[in-house]
């Protein structure tokens, strides 16, 4: 369950991006990045980037995360930021991940479930990526 909400994540971040600020210089390469610099960091451009996650990028893979469910394969150890990072890494991290999985777990337990037909695939950037026209889902009791 951990890799699939994980690979989830990956391909739908629900923190499309995450703002710093240099407290200082950063010389990255040749180039000096100056103090006071605000910088958005592009959460859903890192985890579809060929070069840190393969080819096979655009695919629903969960078993990336088999071998390291904290990187999942990733060629950088920064490249999977599903809730932030460092000091302003979201507090709440723990308690969603408990709270899919108990979540997934009842509905799976007790229920099978398809996307309903008219569901159309369309997610947006609105502060968090979410689907613009709803998810719906057909339950089916087991």
């Amino acid at each position: 369950m951990g890799w699939v909400m994980n690979e989830v994540f990956r391909l739908y971040p629900s923190a499309p991006n995450v703002q710093r600020q240099a407290r200082g210089d950063i010389k990255v390469g040749d180039r000096t990045i100056p103090n006071g610099t605000n910088m958005w960091i592009d959460v859903v451009a890192m985890h579809h980037d060929p070069a840190l996650w393969g080819e096979d990028v655009n695919q629903f893979k969960p078993q990336r995360f088999k071998d390291d469910i904290l990187f999942g394969g990733c060629n950088h150890k920064m490249g999977f930021l599903p809730f932030g990072f460092g000091g302003r890494m979201c507090v709440g991290r723990n308690l969603s991940m408990m709270e899919y999985k108990i979540f997934l777990t009842l509905i799976l337990s007790r229920f099978s479930f398809k996307l309903s037909p008219t569901y159309t695939h369309s997610p947006a950037i609105m502060l968090s990526l979410r689907p613009t026209q709803g998810l719906p889902v057909l339950f089916q009791p087991l």
